[in-house]
């Protein structure tokens, strides 16, 4: 690149000599490298022909002298004369001297070959040796002699030597025609080389010349040339090159630079003038524009340290703020001035501001201000920009925003009213319809006349499908009102597809159709996502596809699509042989209370609520839905959500989770073997002591009680070794609690292997943790369900029959506190609780039992209003505490949810008044007012305890009065 630099600095005739004094260069190193070749080429053509060629003219020469030798030989043997034969030896002699004489001539010429040559002279010695033999025998007139050694030796050797002799000539001749073919083919390639330095000396002159013509001369011209054309367009941009050029071409750049120069020179002259023309304009136009929008515009600019100066204020800002534009420009004042606010009142303007003075943030705030006798709310939109010195300028505009707030304010207000009427109305709804649906399953079990059967059956069908527009409604409502809050919790899949076959394999198989649930191997077993909404999408899916199909099948399938690292993207897909739909029904659905048409509601029932509820549901959990179909052809309606996969923990918790879901699930009877076992049975709730003992006993095992833990001590030390099999232990109780009890049970040697397993309504994690770390064996969540009493009993007592695995069943999770509105939903009376314990107890113990709940939780209810009046929240907490165990067991849903409530809130207000004890290190109030359940708890549970005792014995006399008819005819 330096060189071509440097090229381009000489003139065009420096340029043409040196091109012309490479062609010569060239030229003479061609000729001297042909000269040089060729000598030597012929030097060696000269040593070759005098090495070479005399040493084969002396190998033929000594041939000759012994051939000569071997023709007197055999004269001899016809000589008659002796002295002609004594004759004969001299000749051979001389013959001999010559050969001798040849061949050290040759091996002067070719010293390679000595080896050969010395061959050859001893060979001819010992040829000449034996001639001279056969001449003296011959001498000596023995003929027969001289014959046999011709024949014996001298012919064989003579032969020999000539075929040695015969080789050495040939290889001479080779050597010669060998090298003289190449020194023929290296004047070959001299010759050629001579063409080809010519033709390449040639080409690189002429390379170069057209390189210089094009590069130093054509092409810079040309660009001379365009620049020239685009200044003419008053295009600027391009850089001038080869001004730095000391050719001919530079001194051209350089004055097309200055012509260049000149005309931006006279249009940037231009430019500024009508730049000011338009700056008038568009001042003129901003002005007429601020005047015109809704609110008033400004700029401010604001230093570091908070001093502050307004450049523009539209007139609006008078209306706004209460000062005229030109006073705004001209305020020192605090900021706050600005805003007519007073000092106190100032502190939001303060902060807002200052936040967006370090990050550059937008401004947006609204501030409360006093005009007269008119409040208004004056809404701040601005834009920050970092000036030198770190200033900051902001653009903005004042908005008058109290309309709007007002609006908002009354919108959130009806929204909220509509919530809480939707849940009111739900709950009204649901109270009455539950009691329906429960007499109606009661009817349905005993014996009834086909036609009274058929009709309590479809009221107990349109009753469920009432129950499932109420839910809906109530789904939707808390959709709407963004009430609505998403678990985010470990699930089986697997589980999950198998709730769903069991909900709705004996609807399919009822109309005949086909249902196929699956998902590949490929899909992850247990994830963690909302498994409640999840199966709520596929149930709405489901229900729509058994609906609209009259034959057929409905297929069910779940798929995973990775995302990044353990995220998955979960797609449900619910296909049908239905009646399919048309491209206008398809864009209709998943809009509240719309359905395909009119004909569909009217055949088919239902309010449309379905799918929007699962389209929102979707949208929530990151995914969406979708619908395809034809019709005629079914449909196939496909949803996705944002799910994980579980982690290790997860999946073993889910695992164990399995294993007590499966114990729950067991059959409700006691298994044979634990007939005949005794357990101590120790609890200080007289009415939980009672149902506990009617189970144990009903399921065959025999029953002490112990009302704390120092009677159960005290029980099991007078007991000998043995009598008891099993403890079952309350953890909360008076004098002494399960959990010292347990410790000091352990303690005792006796007692080290004796099963000790917690019965209490504690069943977060670490009142789990506890319960181990006391040493006891197991843990049942209250309200005790059968199927997991036997499961954990056969664990112990017998585990040989036990079908559960080994491992500890995990317990069921603690729900969490309910919010108001979700207490509302749940219904006061559940029946299939005390249905169990209808299945396990006679009729007059349960009657009993159920009597002794009904005094007792009123009279706790006496006593809670009492703790809360006041203030004794320790109370408050044990009566919610055993309240919400026995009200379970009585199917008390509501009651039991807001027992949970009246815990919660005693905790709470111990912990606020106690506050070493709950780990704060804030102040804490003593009094009343500082904490305990709101009044409105008080009356909700009051009421929950009133409709469920209602509903409660109303289902008592519903059962009895079936049991009557049950027995009439048997009577």
């Amino acid at each position: 690149m330096d060189r071509a630099r440097q090229l381009s600095h000489l003139p065009l005739t420096a340029k043409v000599v040196f091109l012309v004094a490479l062609m010569g260069v060239i030229s003479i190193a061609t000729a001297v490298y042909t000269t040089v070749t060729m000598r030597g080429i012929t030097d060696d053509y000269k040593a070759l022909i005098d090495r070479e060629a005399q040493s084969a003219l002396h190998v033929s020469d000594a041939a000759l002298l012994l051939g000569e030798s071997s023709r007197l030989v055999y004269a001899v043997l016809t000589e008659q004369n002796e002295n002609t034969m004594r004759g004969a030896l001299v000749s051979l002699e001389r013959l001999q001297a010559q050969f001798q004489a040849q061949i050290e001539t040759t091996e002067r010429l070719v010293p390679g070959d000595a080896g050969a040559l010395r061959s050859i002279r001893e060979q001819a010695a010992q040829s000449f040796a034996l001639a001279a033999r056969i001449v003296d025998a011959a001498s000596r007139w023995r003929g027969d002699r001289a014959l046999q050694i011709i024949h014996g030796e001298f012919e064989p050797t003579l032969r020999a030597l000539q075929q040695a002799m015969n080789r050495q000539r040939d290889e001479s001749t080779n050597r010669f025609q060998t090298a003289s073919a190449r020194l023929g083919q290296l004047t070959s390639s001299t010759i050629l080389n001579t063409a080809l330095a010519v033709a390449g000396g040639l080409a690189v002159v002429i390379a170069l010349s057209t390189w210089v013509a094009i590069s130093q001369i054509s092409r810079p011209i040309m660009l001379l040339t365009r620049h020239m054309e685009r200044l003419t367009d008053r295009n600027y941009g391009d850089a001038i090159t080869g001004t730095g050029r000391r050719d001919e071409v530079g001194t051209m750049a350089k004055a097309l630079q200055v012509f260049r120069d000149s005309m931006q020179r006279e249009d940037r002259l231009a430019v500024e003038v009508a730049a000011s023309a338009e700056a008038r304009r568009l001042s003129e136009q901003l002005v007429d524009l601020t005047g015109a929008i809704p609110g008033a515009v400004f700029q401010l600019r604001m230093d570091a340290d908070g001093g502050h100066r307004f450049l523009f204020a539209s007139e609006k800002a008078e209306d706004l703020q209460g000062l005229p534009a030109h006073e705004l420009l001209g305020l020192q004042g605090p900021l706050h001035a600005a805003y007519g606010l007073p000092e106190a009142g100032q502190e939001p303007l303060r902060e807002a501001f200052a936040h967006s003075l370090r990050t550059l943030e937008p401004l947006d705030f609204d501030v409360e201000v006093q005009r007269g006798e008119r409040t208004r709310w004056i809404k701040t939109l601005a834009t920050a920009r970092a000036l030198p010195g770190n200033a900051v300028l902001f653009n903005g505009v004042w908005l008058d925003v109290t309309e709007q707030r007002n609006q908002a304010r009354a919108l959130a207000q009806v929204a909220e009213e509509k919530a809480t009427f939707l849940a009111v109305m739900s709950h009204e709804i649901r109270t009455p319809l539950n009691a329906s649906l429960g007499l109606a399953q009661l009817a349905l079990k005993e014996p009834l006349p086909p036609a009274q059967q058929d009709r309590v059956e479809k009221m107990f069908q349109a009753g469920r499908r009432l129950l499932g527009i109420v839910n809906d409604t109530l789904d939707f409502s808390k959709i709407d009102g963004g009430h609505l809050v998403l678990e985010d919790v470990p699930f089986d899949v697997e589980r999950l597809l198998d709730d769903l076959s069991d909900l709705f394999v004996h609807q399919a198989r009822e109309k005949g159709l086909t249902l196929r649930i699956g998902m590949p191997d490929t899909v992850p077993r247990h994830l963690v996502g909302d498994p409640h909404r999840i199966a709520q999408i596929l149930t709405n899916f489901v229900n729509n596809a058994l609906k609209f199909t009259q034959a057929g099948e409905v297929a069910v399938a779940l798929d995973a699509i990775a995302q990044d690292g353990d995220g998955l993207l979960l797609r449900g897909t619910v296909r049908d042989t239905g009646i399919g739909l048309t491209a206008a029904q398809r864009d209709h659905l998943f809009q509240a209370f719309h359905q395909a048409d009119a004909t569909i509601t009217r055949r088919f029932g239902g309010t449309g609520l379905g799918l929007a509820i699962s389209r929102q549901l979707a949208q929530r959990m990151g995914g969406e839905t979708g619908v395809e179909s034809a019709p005629g052809l079914g449909s196939t309606f496909w949803f996705t959500a944002r799910v994980r996969r579980a982690d290790t923990a997860a999946q073993e918790g889910l695992a164990a989770r399995a294993g007590a879901d499966g114990a729950r699930a067991a059959p409700r009877r006691a298994p044979a073997a634990l007939a005949g076992r005794r357990v101590l049975l120790v609890d200080d709730n007289e009415l939980n002591r009672l149902v506990a003992t009617g189970l144990l006993e009903a399921g065959g095992l025999r029953v002490d009680t112990a009302n704390d833990g120092v009677q159960a001590i005290d029980q099991l030390v007078r007991a000998p070794d043995g009598t008891y099999d099993a403890v079952l232990m309350d953890m909360q109780m008076p004098v002494m609690d399960g959990l010292t009890a347990t410790r000091r049970l352990r303690a005792q040697a006796r007692f080290a292997t004796l099963p000790v397993i917690a019965m209490t309504a504690n069943a977060a994690p670490q009142d789990i943790e506890r319960t181990r770390s006391a040493g006891m064996d197991d843990h049942l969540s209250k309200p005790v369900l059968e199927g997991a009493l036997w499961a954990v009993l056969t664990r112990w007592l017998a585990p040989e029959a036990a079908t559960a695995p080994a491992a500890t069943a995990a317990p069921r999770a603690p729900e969490p506190v309910p919010d108001a509105q979700a207490v509302a939903a749940l219904p006061a009376f559940d029946a299939a609780a005390v249905r169990e314990l209808q299945d396990l107890l006679p009729a007059d113990r349960l009657a009993a039992l159920r009597e002794r709940f009904i005094q007792d939780s009123e009279a706790r209810m006496r006593r809670t209003a009492q703790a809360c009046a006041q203030a004794d929240w320790t109370a408050l907490r044990e009566e919610a505490h055993e309240w919400g165990g026995t009200a379970g067991l009585f199917g008390l849903q509501r009651l039991g949810a807001l027992t949970r409530v009246l815990e919660d809130a005693a905790l709470q207000a111990l912990a606020a008044t106690r506050p070493q004890a709950a780990g704060s290190h804030g102040e804490a109030g003593t009094d009343a007012d500082a904490g305990g359940p709101p009044a409105a708890v008080l009356d909700a549970t009051r009421t929950a305890l009133a409709e469920g005792v209602a509903q409660l014995r109303a289902h008592a006399l519903a059962a009895t009065g079936t049991a009557s008819r049950a027995a009439g005819p048997q009577a």
